[in-house]
């Protein structure tokens, strides 16, 4: 028994090591491919950042983010009641008037502007934010809040001004006025036009402060898209000169521009 047993303990190790030797070869048929390709060692990283690594994606972020501001100018600047910065304002008599009497070539331009603006406008805000949080989450973050609640109900103002046109064609003005009155009374309405007076310019600051926190594009990116905000709010609605406002929106675009660049250089998430 004692000549078996010391058989059993001489055998051992090498019952041991022939396994471990078998795990061991097992092991390296299933890691080889990752050594050799280490991307599929990181491949949770790679699809969270597949969006943003697209060069696609990127590139449509960047030129979104410089033509909203734009289209935002070009909207104000041709809504047919010239000059009024919060136009379609006024008495709906007016307004209807003001939209059948546009010239046709620019009342074109700026029906072509109203049905792209609802659609891009919004996504600025993100693009934007999406650089900001690199260094500056938490305004960053709050900034494209502020901005998405106050960009998504220009969905609202672009169905207005389509309506308006309509009604300009019909020629019924004392009913359509009735009509349009009577909208403008809706607190649901009210509530929209709060957040897009509050938030769009709210947007802006926080992403300009979050900038200025930052060094990812020049501070005077950040600074301009404060002084924007300003601009395009409280001198322009407060002077009535809708100048300001558009000359806001394209300050907003001048420094966009080194947040275009930074994600085209730089397209992953933070």
């Amino acid at each position: 028994m004692r000549v078996r047993l010391e058989g059993y303990v001489a055998v051992l190790p090498g019952l041991y090591a022939a396994r471990l030797r078998s795990h061991l070869q097992a092991d390296d048929e299933y890691t080889a491919p990752m050594r050799r390709s280490p991307h599929m060692m990181s491949s949770s990283t790679t699809d969270a950042n597949s969006i943003a690594s697209n060069p696609v994606i990127g590139a449509l972020l960047a030129v979104i983010v410089v033509a909203a501001p734009v289209l935002a100018a070009a909207w104000f600047g041709l809504c047919p009641e010239y000059g009024n910065p919060g136009c379609p304002g006024g008495s709906p008599e007016s307004a209807i008037r003001a939209y059948r009497a546009a010239p046709a070539s620019l009342f074109q331009v700026f029906l072509a502007v109203n049905l792209v603006m609802p659609y891009v406008y919004p996504l600025s805000y993100l693009a934007i934010g999406l650089v900001a949080c690199r260094r500056s989450t938490l305004l960053a973050t709050l900034g494209m809040l502020a901005g998405w609640v106050g960009s998504v109900p220009f969905g609202s103002f672009a169905d207005e001004s389509g309506l308006l046109a309509a009604m300009a064609r019909l020629q019924s003005d004392s009913q359509y006025s009735a009509l349009i009155a009577e909208y403008m009374r809706d607190p649901h309405l009210l509530a929209v036009a709060t957040g897009w007076v509050i938030g769009h310019l709210l947007g802006y600051v926080l992403l300009g402060v979050a900038f200025l926190r930052s060094d990812l594009v020049p501070k005077w990116a950040g600074a301009l898209l404060i002084v924007a905000a300003v601009a395009i709010g409280p001198l322009a609605y407060g002077t009535g000169v809708n100048a300001l406002q558009v000359g806001g929106y394209l300050a907003v675009a001048a420094a966009s521009v080194p947040v275009a660049r930074h994600l085209l250089s730089d397209r992953r998430l933070p």
